[in-house]
């Protein structure tokens, strides 16, 4: 094996023909080439200049929009995340039949157990489950972002999980209090 090593210098240009961003090798050891490591780009004066301005800014919009999405998802999966008191549905497994529904009452690691309406409790792992946020098939007006807000908003876990059930909270006075 020799001490052979190559230097090479590429750009990032715009291809007009195809509409589209490239990298492409301009300079290998700098083969006849005075300019070391200078690569002077003309995009914003030529005569694609225009052509290039509309792919950034489409390309910007499609950033601004995956963004935008992404957030969408994240508050979509906050809302139905895994905790006590929230009702959940079996979705796959083996020992819990597909479809059974419950509330959740422990979390360990990855096991999940929750109470169906027969009082009768039974033990999951945590993929094996969906966590219902209102309804089933429940579809917030506005965007899942401000209905995120909306839960968060709420002062107390209890609040947030009567909420995510779509059940009226429960009151935090002692029901077995004598009564004045």
């Amino acid at each position: 094996m020799s001490d052979v090593y190559t230097d090479a210098d590429y750009a990032f240009l715009w291809n007009p023909e195809e509409q589209r961003t490239e990298w492409k090798r301009i300079n290998v050891l700098y083969m006849g080439c005075d300019d070391h490591r200078q690569i002077i780009a003309d995009i914003h004066s030529g005569e694609y200049a225009e052509d290039y301005e509309i792919f950034l800014f489409l390309a910007e919009e499609a950033e601004k929009a995956q963004r935008k999405a992404e957030k969408e998802r994240n508050a979509k999966k906050g809302l139905k995340r895994i905790a006590k008191g929230r009702v959940c549905r079996a979705i796959k497994g083996r020992k819990v039949p597909k479809g059974t529904e419950g509330k959740i009452f422990y979390i360990r690691d990855n096991r999940i157990g929750f109470k169906d309406t027969d009082d009768v409790a039974h033990w999951i792992n945590a993929d094996q489950i969906e966590v219902m946020y209102k309804s089933w098939d429940y579809e917030p007006s506005d965007s899942w972002r401000k209905e995120w807000k909306r839960y968060v908003a709420l002062d107390c876990h209890t609040a947030q999980a009567a909420y995510a059930n779509n059940e009226v909270p429960q009151s935090l006075k002692n029901p077995y209090a004598a009564k004045q």
